[in-house]
């Protein structure tokens, strides 16, 4: 019974029975004929003279089953490990498409000095120049919402400022700020936008190869398959000629002694030789049919050179025929058009287009962002206790300016309270924690709403990409037609060559059976006295023809079986293949 096979296009294990097998294996019911007793009776004499060893393989036989050669192709195939790869680059893909909703923090902090020249006497500048040292600190934290496409930022400042400015009334002062913006499209970037686009043509990039990747094992278990069924008829045909070729000599020693016996001429000795010549030179090409079926077969199963198996020689063990499938044209396009991981690419590739087209049509849409903030300021600093030049007055020009205004009758001047002279709020005065303490408070708050537009008056470049995608889409459409076509036709010829490889398998084994039948006459008449070695030698020839034959059909119906399967799209459902 077939093994059940549960793969996820990951690799498993294989396990190879070890042991000697035979030189002669025996076959499915109806696929190999019976040797004759004179093909028994020289199998010796093909023992004694073995053919020549085959080129790269050494070692004991390894017995091979079909389950065991789809595992380590499902395992080791180069073709299949490179899709596989390719579908994990793809989730990749969708992991840095995905990095645009990533928040990121930007934090800066630095220092500076400057001198400022001051030449007004309100400047509070001393000796011509103001100086002035400042330490500021800033953090930023900006992300973006997948929902709807907005942008937000959320801003934190924080300075220490120490100036020679005579005129301020906290030195050194520290002002901070915390603020926050939100930027929310309307219309353009609203339903999507370049950021959103990418993900989801990412996200369609990996349906994409996870689509080839089951073309890829399709494709290649499918070959691999019918590599099977190549050394099947390779290994059995070489086989059939080495018994062929025993029967050959074994027929040269006893014409040599019926001629010493009189009893034959001494031309039949060399007809016989001469059929053991051409034997010898199937088995050469058989021999070489054998090693090309291993090393196509090998190719498809095995990685590299290192592995174990690459250098022994393959033995097909116990290969049970596949069942002729019973199915019209249309059952099998029903499920050819479901199965095909060819309509899968197309589709995704069509889903490309679609995102394509709604990015273009957005495009095409005026931008009106809203966008709306708020922040909240905090202040405080060291008072400085004594008046700014600005506001200091001298009581004895007071006195001196309201004598003169006495004697030119004009009213006495009354001094002012000066502002440095208003006491400073309590809260202004600290230090960073206090200046943080008015942000908690929200003592300064501002906020802020704006509705920026831009309209675009023609706007030709997202026009005409719109236009270029939906002509792209009128091509895919038209190459899903043409696909479903070459489906069809596929489908067709699988299901014809199915039903003609069976005919030929029918065919060759009445044929097989026939010649058999003909071989063991002749030779009972042969051994009576009644025919010539020229007849019997003809119709050995024919036997070996008609098995040869029959092998090959065989081995074509299993083929055209593997290819039908491959047509519907079954072939990972027949050897119990799934993907997760």
């Amino acid at each position: 019974m077939r093994s059940r096979l549960i793969a996820a296009a990951t690799v498993l294990g294989l396990s190879l029975s070890q042991g000697s097998v035979g030189a002669t294996q025996s076959a499915p019911a109806g696929a190999a004929n019976t040797p004759s007793p004179g093909a028994q009776s020289a199998a010796s004499s093909a023992t004694q003279s073995p053919p020549s060893p085959r080129v790269g393989v050494t070692g004991e036989p390894s017995p091979l089953r079909l389950d065991d050669a789809v595992r380590l192709a499902l395992a080791e195939n180069n073709d299949v490990a490179i899709a596989k790869l390719e579908t994990q680059a793809a989730q990749e893909d969708i992991r840095a498409a995905l990095g645009v909703a990533d928040l990121r923090l930007l934090p800066t902090i630095g220092y500076r000095h400057t001198s400022t020249p001051v030449a007004s006497s309100i400047g509070g500048a001393a000796n011509g120049k103001v100086e002035e040292k400042r330490v500021d600190g800033a953090v930023s934290l900006t992300g973006y919402s997948l929902w709807g496409g907005g942008r937000f930022n959320v801003d934190f400042t924080s300075t220490r400022s120490l100036s020679s400015n005579t005129n301020l009334r906290l030195n050194p002062q520290i002002p901070s700020a915390l603020g926050g913006s939100y930027t929310q499209p309307l219309l353009q970037g609203r339903a999507m936008d370049i950021e959103r686009h990418q993900i989801l043509i990412a996200r369609r990039a990996a349906d994409l190869t996870d689509r080839q990747l089951e073309q890829v094992l399709m494709d290649q278990l499918s070959l691999v398959e019918q590599a099977y069924w190549d050394l099947v008829f390779a290994s059995r045909n070489l086989e059939d000629q080495l018994a062929a070729l025993g029967q050959a000599r074994a027929q040269v020693e006893s014409n040599g002694r019926q001629v010493k016996e009189g009893r034959l001429a001494a031309i039949d000795v060399i007809e016989a030789q001469t059929q053991v010549a051409r034997f010898e030179q199937t088995v050469a090409t058989a021999q070489q049919t054998l090693t090309a079926a291993e090393n196509r077969l090998k190719s498809l199963m095995l990685s590299d050179r290192a592995n174990a198996i690459w250098n022994r020689p393959l033995v097909p063990a116990d290969p049970a025929d596949r069942a002729v499938p019973q199915m019209n044209v249309d059952e099998a396009m029903k499920l050819a058009l479901t199965r095909r991981p060819e309509i899968g690419v197309l589709e995704a590739t069509m889903a490309q287009n679609a995102i394509d087209q709604q990015l273009f049509a957005d495009q095409a849409r005026p931008r009106v962002d809203l966008v709306g903030g708020f922040s909240l300021a905090g202040l405080a600093g060291t008072a400085v206790t004594q008046p700014s030049a600005l506001f200091r007055t001298d009581p004895a020009v007071i006195t001196r300016l309201n004598e003169l205004s006495t004697r030119a009758s004009l009213d006495e001047i009354i001094p002012s309270v000066s502002p440095a002279s208003v006491p400073l709020p309590e809260f202004l005065i600290g230090g960073w924690a206090d200046s943080l303490a008015n942000i908690a408070r929200r003592r300064y708050p501002t906020g802020t709403v704006q509705l920026q537009m831009e309209v675009p008056f023609r706007n030709r470049t997202a026009k005409a990409n719109l236009a270029r995608s939906r002509i792209e889409q009128t091509q895919l459409e038209r190459q899903r037609q043409q696909l479903e076509q070459a489906i069809e036709a596929e489908v067709r010829n699988a299901l014809q060559a199915v039903e003609s490889s069976n005919q030929r398998l029918a065919s060759a084994g009445t044929a097989r059976r026939n010649a058999q039948e003909q071989y063991d006459s002749e030779r009972r008449r042969f051994d009576s006295g009644l025919s010539t070695v020229f007849l019997l030698l003809d119709r050995q020839t024919s036997l070996v023809t008609a098995q040869t034959l029959e092998l090959r059909a065989r081995a074509d119906l299993n083929q055209a079986i593997a290819v039908f399967d491959r047509a519907i799209g079954a072939t990972l459902q027949q050897h119990n293949v799934r993907l997760q």
